[in-house]
């Protein structure tokens, strides 16, 4: 199911930021992915904006955190496939 693999995902990227020096803003975006992730019920959330969030917080963390990066990477990879 593709919401299980984003969601192990996620908790992977979670584990990572919460080991990285991040910013305030870095926290924030970060906290509102995973609140929209949280309040998906799947297949497709109602818009885009969990894209959005994530296409953010990967501008924010691309040149500091490049393990983070990759993670953010994935999610929005699987985000595609379904459509997203």
């Amino acid at each position: 199911m593709p919401k299980d693999k984003i969601e192990g995902l996620l908790g992977q990227l979670h584990e990572k930021f919460a080991d990285s020096e991040t910013s305030p803003q870095q926290e924030a975006l970060m906290q509102q992915l995973q609140s929209q992730l949280s309040e998906w019920e799947g297949p497709k959330p109602a818009d885009g904006s969990v894209v959005t969030t994530a296409e953010m917080l990967l501008e924010e963390v691309e040149e500091q955190h490049p393990h983070l990066t990759q993670l953010l990477k994935e999610i929005l990879d699987a985000l595609g496939k379904i459509g997203i």
